[in-house]
């Protein structure tokens, strides 16, 4: 086998063997291919770092978002006594645990030094459940004692080292002292909870409201549990239903509500994430899995047509006594030695687009050596390498000694329009595809989605001294660039809380709202959105937590109420705001994104701006946004003018303001990051194509040279030839374009299946983009046939 290798070797790059074109054309599908599959094997390894992770669940609960819907919602938070409930009432547990995220935020050292952090509360059965490998401490009395945490190894380098006894502070949370107690190593980045930070649950009073004693509302708590070995989810089903019936009382609130109201299930936790994007991962293989195919087709039509003025070194090898074992063994040495080559060279550029891919992919590139990618990938390699070598070995083991020697030809070109067939069908399958989601993600992130983005700009209080709130409007009032200041918590491209209306009687949850909580007189005419009914909340004449409705929510209230005058002037409960009048209804507007939307009713409640800053000051970690409009044409450098009145508050002067606009865009950049693959997947197999098709015509016409120097000398002219050999070509290209648009049209449509709003598939579209490939291979082939068909016709007889 070394022999063969050697001569593998020898061979690469001698004259009219095409090697790099070959490799040039593989490297760039495998690159591409491994890049996807790559991905797509990452998704099935989150959490299997975990001990036992197949024991290992996700709590769900499952509900019904209204009363008028007979569908479950399923949702991986429950309350705050769900877990440890589990763990001592329901038989088949062998440990459970709860956590509960605090956020992304900055976390200050006594050295004024300031570190970005992902913060979680978690109790002190944590690492029975879900162990991480500690660096130092105890995990449990860290856990069990109040105000105490343990950072990540990366936190703890970032601060200095040595960590332990460390006192740290959270930005939005001034005056809450931590000591760090220990360090745990990072969590790999392939897992379903994040956190860099891991605060004691005994002190959740100190940060948010406490709910661990909950059994039903606050459902914020991730929440796993470790099965006992050979216990199963349906096993556990009788004791989570008595552990309902005695704490919650089930039975009577199904009684009221007339069916199920709470149930729970649990979900392996290795499944999790690809729960989330198995629609991701159909549409990744496709594609992976397409551009390899072209690229391996193309490997072997080019192979086979370097085979042909092989013939006589095929000969001679079986006249010295090779058997066609040999002559197999021979190609399959060649294919190792040019696979592995490109597979190096594909390799090599992944490192090179290294900063690309992980700004698409939201993670390191070194994340996915793991045995669930390599093993897979390796194995892929090695069927691939089988696969491409069989066909042309088995070609040259079976060529004729006797014609070898009479300058042998490939009497027929069929089988070589067939490999070029799944190239046509390639192509137009990923052109079409490109095309429909560049429309998609143009067409949403370009959408009206019923509020003003342009000259708006936002930044949180987090950390902002109350006292300080005063000062930093007016001076941005005073600014002649900004146009209106405005309060409130949420802004739109970031969703909202949830909360639910109430009948008239209180006795039922009628259907569960976005809850934008407050905001005063200017915010929402900041944002453009203007009432339809009633009237926006004016300063001075709206009374404090009056609330203003979206249409839908207006249209709910009055189906389930009965109203037939109107929603403008009517009380109506909600949870956590109590009674309250509605002022106004408001056209419904997108929440989150296009790609993502809250679909449910929108509501926001009137605050004053004094109610605003006097919170803060009663409650340092109170926090909301400052939002500004700016005139038009003032937006250059705006950004940084805004930040330095806001550092007037901020003691450590570090305020973060946000554009809107950007923000916006930003929401969209999965679909951007799909669209700019599918680009560069596009470019490959069209790359790959032409050179097949340069390669087919290049041989075809060689072998047809005698044929078309008679039609030259019979009077034929250059158009008659070119129409009788692009025929040929277009009368395998246009099933096989058809087949490419059945295939992009099957997997788009399950793409846009994940968007509310949805490009509409034009048959323009198909039209447009098969008619593009059918006119690519008639230009190609058209320049390739002209060259030859302009050649003398008797220098081309006389070589014959």
């Amino acid at each position: 086998m070394m022999n063969f290798l050697k001569l593998a070797f020898r061979r690469l790059f001698r004259k009219g063997e095409h090697a790099l074109t070959r490799i040039i054309s593989l490297t760039a599908g495998l690159a591409f291919g491994i890049l996807l599959l790559s991905e797509v094997l990452y998704y099935f390894s989150y959490d299997s770092f975990y001990p036992d992770s197949d024991r290992i669940h996700v709590v769900h609960e499952n509900f019904k978002m209204d009363k008028s819907s007979d569908q479950l919602e399923s949702y991986p938070r429950v309350s705050g006594a769900i877990a440890p409930g589990l763990k001592a009432e329901v038989p088949g547990i062998e440990a459970a645990t709860r956590l509960n995220a605090l956020g992304d935020h900055m976390i200050y050292t006594n050295d004024f030094n300031s570190y970005s952090a992902t913060i979680s509360l978690a109790d002190e059965h944590l690492f029975d459940v879900l162990p991480v490998p500690m660096v130092s401490g105890n995990p449990r009395e860290i856990l069990k004692s109040p105000m105490t945490c343990m950072v990540s190894q990366e936190i703890a380098d970032n601060i200095g080292g040595n960590v332990i006894g460390k006192v740290v502070e959270i930005k939005n949370y001034p005056g809450k002292k931590l000591t760090i107690g220990g360090v745990f190593e990072t969590l790999p980045e392939n897992t379903n909870y994040t956190y860099d930070v891991l605060i004691s649950m005994v002190s959740t009073e100190q940060f948010t409201w406490d709910g661990t004693e909950n059994w039903m509302g606050n459902d914020r708590y991730y929440a796993c549990v470790k099965l006992s070995p050979g216990v199963s989810p349906a096993d556990l089903a009788p004791g989570v239903r008595a552990m309902q019936v005695k704490h919650q009382d089930i039975e009577k609130l199904e009684e009221e509500h007339q069916g199920v109201v709470l149930q729970y299930s649990f979900m392996p936790i290795t499944e999790m994430h690809m729960d989330n994007v198995k629609d991701m991962i159909i549409i990744l293989v496709t594609i992976a899995l397409s551009v390899l195919f072209v690229s391996l087709m193309n490997y072997i039509l080019l192979t086979m047509g370097t085979l042909i003025t092989r013939a006589k070194s095929s000969a001679i090898h079986k006249t010295c006594g090779a058997e066609s074992k040999n002559l197999q063994q021979m190609i399959f040495s060649e294919t190792v030695v040019i696979f592995s080559v490109s597979i190096l060279g594909a390799l090599l550029l992944i490192w090179a687009l290294k900063p690309v891919a992980e700004a698409q992919w939201g993670h390191n590139l070194t994340s996915v050596l793991n045995p669930y990618v390599i093993i897979p990938l390796t194995l892929l390699m090695v069927l691939l390498v089988l696969i491409t070598s069989y066909f042309p070995g088995r070609f040259f083991s079976r060529i004729p000694v006797a014609t070898a020697f009479r300058d042998y030809q490939q009497k027929k070109g069929k089988w070589k329009l067939f490999l070029l067939s799944f190239q046509f069908i390639g192509a137009t399958f990923i052109l079409t595809v490109l095309v429909i989601v560049t429309l998609q993600y143009n067409s949403m992130k370009n959408a009206d989605h019923g509020y003003l983005t342009e000259g708006v700009y936002y930044g949180s209080t987090e950390g902002m001294a109350g006292n300080k709130v005063d000062m930093v409007l007016n001076e941005l009032r005073a600014m002649p660039e900004i146009e209106t200041v405005g309060l409130g918590y949420d802004v739109p491209i970031n969703g909202a809380a949830g909360n639910n209306i109430l009948s008239p009687d209180g006795k039922q949850e009628l259907f569960n709202i976005a809850d934008f909580y407050e905001a005063d007189g200017n915010y929402l005419s900041i944002l453009g959105i203007k009432v339809s009914e009633g009237e926006n909340f004016i300063s001075g004449q709206t009374a404090a937590n009056d609330v203003i409705i979206s249409k839908k929510g207006a249209e709910l209230l009055k189906l389930n109420n009965g109203w037939t005058d109107g929603v403008v002037g009517k009380q109506v409960t909600v949870t956590e705001h109590g009674n309250t009048t509605i002022q106004g209804v408001y056209p419904d507007f997108v929440v989150r994104s296009i790609s993502n939307p809250d679909v449910r009713p929108s509501v926001f409640f009137y605050q004053p701006e004094e109610k605003f800053e006097q919170l803060k000051i009663e409650d340092p970690s109170t926090s909301f946004n400052i939002m500004v409009k700016v005139h038009e044409g003032a937006q250059d450098g705006i950004i940084d003018k805004i930040t330095d009145i806001f550092n007037l508050g901020f003691p450590r002067e570090d305020a973060e303001i946000k554009s809107l606009e950007a923000e916006q865009l930003n929401a969209y950049k999965g679909q951007k990051g799909f669209r700019n693959a599918m680009l560069i997947g596009n470019i490959i197999i069209l790359l790959v194509t032409i050179i097949g098709l340069l390669g087919y015509t290049f041989n075809e016409s060689a072998r047809r040279r005698k044929e078309l120097a008679i039609r030259r000398i019979s009077g034929a002219t250059l158009s008659d030839i070119l129409k009788s050999f692009i025929s040929d070509l277009e009368f395998v290209a246009v099933p096989a374009v058809l087949l490419g648009l059945i295939g992009a049209w099957l997997t788009v449509d399950k793409w846009m299946q994940n968007f509310a709003f949805k490009v509409p598939l034009h048959w323009g579209i198909f039209a447009v983009c098969s008619l593009s490939i059918l006119l690519l291979v008639a230009l190609i082939a058209a320049i390739n046939y002209t060259r030859t068909a302009n050649q003398n016709p008797v220098d081309s007889l006389r070589q014959e």
